[in-house]
């Protein structure tokens, strides 16, 4: 997958759930709930504003909506989403979601789609955003697989790569990235990180097999469920790039690297990083929104001309 002038995809994988679902979105013992009510629970605790409301073609029983990243694909009868970006060289993307054998697929007025199935302990939901696509993995009661796999299809020659393989053990941010044959970072996924229905965290990680990336998500008969797992695809501005390229390519002082490498781990990770950057235009937004991290980061970034150029400018 080639950068392009303008962007670089980036592939985010995290897990959240709002901290207010008990109570009105806890679910019977039964697990007696619909794919309204699987759309209505995931609706309210994502951002509905940036959602695209897809267009669910007659024929074909393909829904496909056009944003920043190109025209995505989701088929309502199968588990891979394809994503076709005219500005990418090599620009056909497939993520193959986990089989949650669902029974029917429920579009919501927000554009949720919804695979559902009353017999199953876990549930799936796509929502195409702005800059990508956010998928939901519903996890009900404790007889929910652990693991849900990811598969992506990367182009020849690309592999994932963990961040502690990428940065170095001390760096680990907990994200995956993608990465070309010259070892250019293409994609991220961002850390994995879970909360039950009372706000409390579950332990979770990621696991690369090949070209898979496999969410742990350690819950056991204790956990106030239900969980929902995020992964979140977008595609994202040419900031990420650059300071990626830096961190993977650099002719500086291995002191100045290293001061980079912690900034970013304190911020989350790259992605974040990058989105906190140029967010922040002026150095006391900087201190507000991301501290002394982001403020010692864009201290460091400011005398390298290609990051420079692409994160504050």
């Amino acid at each position: 997958m080639k950068i392009s002038k303008k962007f670089v995809f980036l592939l985010v994988f995290s897990l959240c759930i709002s901290t207010s679902l008990e109570g009105e979105y806890a679910f019977a013992e039964d697990n007696s709930t619909s794919g309204e009510d699987i759309g209505s629970l995931v609706d309210n605790i994502t951002d509905a504003q940036d959602i695209v409301d897809p267009t669910v073609l007659e024929q074909g029983n393909v829904a496909v909506v056009q944003n920043e990243a190109g025209t995505i694909q989701i088929p309502l009868d199968s588990n891979v989403i394809t994503v076709n970006d005219e500005d990418i060289e090599k620009n056909e993307l497939k993520i193959t979601l986990p089989k949650l054998n669902s029974e029917d697929a429920v579009k919501t007025e927000n554009g949720t789609i919804v695979y559902h199935s009353a017999n199953e302990p876990s549930d799936l939901a796509v929502q195409p955003t702005t800059e990508g696509i956010r998928s939901l993995i519903v996890i009900k009661d404790a007889s929910a697989p652990h693991e849900y796999r990811f598969t992506i299809d990367v182009p020849d020659g690309e592999k994932l790569v963990s961040a502690a393989e990428y940065l170095g053990e001390e760096f680990d941010t907990g994200e995956v990235f993608i990465v070309d044959s010259d070892n250019k970072i293409q994609s991220v996924f961002a850390p994995a990180w879970a909360k039950d229905a009372n706000g409390n965290p579950v332990p979770t990680h990621f696991i690369i097999k090949g070209n898979d990336i496999i969410q742990v998500v350690d819950f056991n008969e204790n956990t106030a469920f239900p969980i929902v797992a995020d992964p979140n695809w977008m595609k994202i501005a040419k900031c990420s790039a650059a300071l990626a390229g830096f961190v993977g390519f650099n002719l500086f002082a291995a002191a100045k690297v290293i001061k980079i490498k912690r900034y970013i781990k304190e911020l989350g990770g790259v992605a974040e990083a990058a989105k906190l950057l140029v967010e922040a235009t002026t150095w006391e937004e900087k201190l507000r929104v991301g501290g002394q991290a982001l403020v010692g980061l864009a201290g460091e970034l400011t005398g390298i001309t290609g990051v420079y150029e692409a994160c504050f400018k």
